[in-house]
């Protein structure tokens, strides 16, 4: 998600107001440390969802591998060859029938 999303759905003046009240609890002096903070746990969150994103693709890889390896010893146990077996066969090209 960027922030995009949430500058595009608050407007100039709700901002406004959300800085004063935020200046009025704060105050000015423990502003810049509370800013920075907040910046320090958004970067950390983002590279928590980032982890978790990565680890869910992970596992998707690695379900598709275990799937396909589960298909090729399928066909192996039952004689089927490799990815010809999935080929429509075409029909004889010739109006003879095949011999």
């Amino acid at each position: 998600m960027t922030l995009a999303i949430i500058f595009d759905s608050v407007g100039f003046g709700e901002w406004f107001v959300l800085l004063a009240v935020v200046l009025i609890v704060v105050g000015p002096k423990r502003l810049p440390s509370t800013a920075r903070k907040l910046g320090q746990y958004y970067s950390k969150f983002r590279c928590a969802a980032e982890s978790f994103k990565r680890q869910l693709l992970d596992m998707d890889r690695e379900i598709e591998q275990a799937s396909r390896e589960a298909e090729r010893q399928a066909d192996a146990a039952f004689g089927i060859p490799g990815d010809e077996s999935k080929a429509v066969p075409s029909a004889p090209s010739s109006g003879a029938p095949a011999s």
